[in-house]
């Protein structure tokens, strides 16, 4: 899968993810139109792995990066899960709690 972030959407993976919920009423709706939206396909050389949908964004207006929705049943309607070239966390000096600004496109 690492190739197809880095071919589609031009990250090469740092490894694992960062998990957000999303508390916030209107965000919630700005997502849920989000996940309606093509998007680009990620499918798993691995057949133990899901497919997902990745959406480009910059985060907090510095850090490149998408949003990866796995497609599976049952996957959290307000967590988004973002991945980038770097840890996150790090790269932003950011902690549990903090908000985070995420711009899609």
């Amino acid at each position: 899968m690492r190739k197809q972030f880095i071919e589609k959407l031009a990250i090469d993976p740092y490894p694992g993810t960062l998990n957000l919920e999303i508390i916030d009423p209107e965000s919630l709706q700005i997502f849920h139109t989000l996940k309606t939206q093509k998007g680009i396909e990620i499918t798993p050389e691995d057949p133990s792995f899901c497919s997902a949908r990745c959406y480009p964004i910059l985060i907090n207006g510095q850090l490149k990066a998408a949003i990866v929705l796995p497609l599976v049943e049952g996957y959290p309607e307000n967590k988004m899960e973002l991945i980038a070239s770097k840890n996150i966390k790090e790269a932003l000096s950011i902690k549990a709690g903090d908000d985070l600004e995420v711009e899609i496109g």
